[in-house]
């Protein structure tokens, strides 16, 4: 008999919010990443995050309510970022683009790495 196989994150999601709100969510962690690499940390507030990407905060609230909804384990993406391994991609990526529009637009290919990344719920 076959070992029963973890879900991706992105299955996690989907099962849980939906095609088009888990895509934005996997985004919001994509950001997310982007912002703690910026920072040095985590940031501290949705506030926080939406100033470091420079974002509308109503953006940022949106865009964190659908990750909670695909999510509702996780309190920020940091968790999710750190154990896939995706962070230290976005840090890496970070250090070689500064200039935070280059960042953000050539990072967004990782929300399907992040997505597609076997989940441990």
């Amino acid at each position: 008999m076959a070992k029963p196989q973890r879900p991706t994150w992105a299955q996690v999601g989907i099962r849980n919010a939906g095609i088009r709100k888990t895509g934005t969510a996997l985004s919001f962690a994509v950001w997310w990443g982007l912002a703690t690499a910026e920072l040095g940390r985590e940031p501290e507030s949705v506030d926080e995050f939406a100033a470091t990407m420079e974002m509308s905060r109503r953006t940022a609230f949106r865009d964190q309510g659908y990750f909670r909804q695909a999510f509702p384990t996780e309190s920020t993406p940091g968790r999710i970022n750190k154990i896939t391994g995706a962070q230290a991609r976005y840090d890496e990526l970070y250090r070689k683009l500064k200039e935070r529009g280059a960042a953000r637009r050539d990072a967004q290919h990782l929300s399907f790495f992040l997505g597609a990344s076997l989940a441990d719920v």
